[in-house]
Order: C-alpha cells, then sequence, then structure tokens
C-alpha cells in the first residue's frame, strides 16, 4: 500500500519544507518512489525541485487541478528521471491555493442565494470539497511507495483537506516555547478530523529541526515529553545548518548538495525511521519483479514435468 504522509505545522518557520524535500529524497537513495505533493501557496517545495512557477506551462496543470475536482494527481505530477534514480516525482503547487476555499465559499453562498441548494446540500458539498485532495491522491495508490505532502502554515481549509487525505502525519518543530503552545490548536484539530473523517490517521513523529544542542533546546525537548508520549518523538534530530538553506538556493535534495555530511545523514537516518514506523514496506519495484519472478515458469521444469508425467 501507498503511504500517504502530511508534514504539518501551523508555526511557520519550523522546517516543514525542508523536511518533506530532505525525506522525500532520502526515501528515494532507500530505492522507494516518492512524490511530493505541493500544497503550500508559497510553493517552496516546487522551487525546490528546480521548478519555478513561471516555469510551468499551460499543459501542467498543478495541486490546483485536484481541488477543482479536474485531475487525478497521477496526470499531474511531474518526473524527474535523471534525480535520484527517477524516483523522485512532484504534484507541483499552486498560489491558488491561498483563494481555494474562497472560490467554493463564494459558489455555495451563490446557489444558496439562488436557491438552487439547501443547507443540508451546502454541508454536504463541503465535505465533498474536503476529500477532493484525497480522491486525486488516491489515483497513486500502488504507483508509489510514498507520498510526501507539504502544507502552508495556516490550520484552515487546505491544511485539513492534507490531514483528511493522510495516513500519517509528521509534526517539525524548532525548540521554542512558542511552538510549544501552538501545537495545541493543531492537536485538537487532529482529532476532530479522526472524529469526522479520517479515524485511522496516525501520529508518525514529531520531529525537532534546527536543534543546536544548548540547555534550553534540552529544557524545550522535556517539555515535549509533557505533551508527547516518549516514542512519538522521532530519535533522530535534525541540526541547524547553513547547508540546508544552500541546498534550496541551487533547487537540490540535501543528499545532492551535501551528501556524506550530517544534514544529509539525518535525513537517511529519519527515513529509516519512517520505515521502520510504517511497517517496514519493500518497494513497490522490488515487490513487483518478485511477484513476477514468481509468476515465471522455466519451460525446462515443464519438460520434466512431462517426462515424469
Amino acid at each position: 500500500m501507498t503511504k500517504i504522509i502530511t508534514v504539518t505545522n501551523q508555526k511557520g518557520g519550523c522546517g516543514k519544507t525542508t523536511s518533506v524535500i530532505s525525506l522525500a529524497a532520502a526515501l528515494a537513495k532507500r530505492g522507494y518512489s516518492v512524490t511530493v505533493v505541493d500544497c503550500d501557496p508559497q510553493m517552496n517545495a516546487t522551487q525546490a525541485f528546480g521548478v519555478q512557477a513561471e516555469d510551468l506551462g499551460e499543459d501542467q496543470f498543478t495541486v490546483i487541478d485536484a481541488y477543482l475536482n479536474k485531475k487525478q494527481a497521477v496526470d499531474i505530477e511531474m518526473d524527474f528521471p535523471e534525480r535520484l534514480g527517477g524516483l523522485m516525482h512532484l504534484v507541483p503547487g499552486s498560489r491558488g491555493c491561498s483563494s481555494v476555499q474562497l472560490r467554493f465559499d463564494a459558489s455555495l453562498n451563490e446557489k444558496l442565494a439562488s436557491q438552487e441548494i439547501t443547507h443540508i446540500d451546502a454541508d454536504n458539498l463541503k465535505d465533498q470539497q474536503r476529500h477532493r485532495l484525497k480522491d486525486s491522491l488516491d489515483s497513486l495508490q500502488g504507483k508509489r511507495d510514498f507520498v510526501i505532502v507539504d502544507t502552508g502554515p495556516e490550520l484552515g481549509f487546505v491544511m485539513t483537506t492534507t490531514l483528511i487525505a493522510a495516513d500519517y502525519y509528521i509534526v517539525p518543530m524548532i525548540p521554542s516555547g512558542y511552538d510549544l503552545r501552538g501545537l495545541k490548536l493543531l492537536i485538537k484539530a487532529v482529532a476532530q478530523i479522526r472524529d469526522r473523517y479520517q479515524r485511522n490517521l496516525t501520529l508518525l513523529g514529531v520531529l525537532l529541526t534546527k536543534v543546536k544542542r544548548t540547555k534550553l533546546d534540552q529544557d524545550i525537548k522535556e517539555m515535549l515529553l509533557s505533551v508527547f508520549a516518549e516514542d512519538d518523538l522521532f530519535k533522530v534530530e535534525i541540526s541547524d545548518s547553513v547547508r540546508h538553506r544552500e541546498a534550496t538556493l541551487y533547487g537540490q535534495s540535501i543528499h545532492e548538495h551535501a551528501p556524506g555530511e550530517s544534514a544529509s545523514t539525518q535525513y537517511l537516518e529519519l527515513a529509516d525511521e519512517v520505515i521502520e514506523r510504517v511497517g517496514s514496506p519493500a518497494p513497490l519495484s522490488k515487490a513487483k519483479n518478485a511477484d513476477s519472478e514468481a509468476g515465471e515458469v522455466n519451460p525446462e521444469n515443464l519438460e520434466m514435468e512431462a517426462e515424469h508425467g
């Protein structure tokens, strides 16, 4: 089964996009096929692939087409055959994500005003709209090992839809009192989504990023343990490193920009933890090859069976 993971925190500057790209690329280096879905209106994950908004031609669909119920993710994603063994794919972002809820609300209000629909109809349509991203991403089931979703910092419609679409979520956070206070609202939102839409939504882990190994960082970690179980925190912590900013500037993953350095190896360790936490699935390509080999018939064996008749 394809594992869909949303990386989310309503606090900006906590390393969401860096973690999305670095984790996805680490999984690709481990042999897994990965699609990154950019649901942040700032399109930072798209730019991390070296793709600028102005580079997207009219024939290239984006994540907004999933929200508008026009295209399946499998028909939207871009391939990068020359990078990381061709295992990295991208559903590019759109600045239109920032206004998608306003567009939906305007359409519903217009239909209500013209008495085309009732308020009950409007509630049902809102639920359908919240499921459109999930319906689109479901087209990647069995085609990718992992789908990693990047989100913006607003705990609104778009972030809600990414959590509805996900099997798991990761919360990256910097050791900061502000991040701790912001977690309460996110935890409440996740509980509501579990109750109403996605009962199997599971916390994969809290990821500490931009860690500087100070006493304050350690104190924040101790405070986190009053909110989460120790197993809820990833064992690996991501150190603060200029290498991540350099990789972003050059449109590369950290593993392409600084292979072998701690900035890269930490995310490779995170990938190993993620693989273990979701059940250590074998890459789909290997599983398919194994199935194919198991199903092959050796003509020599058939001849021997015939002889022994």
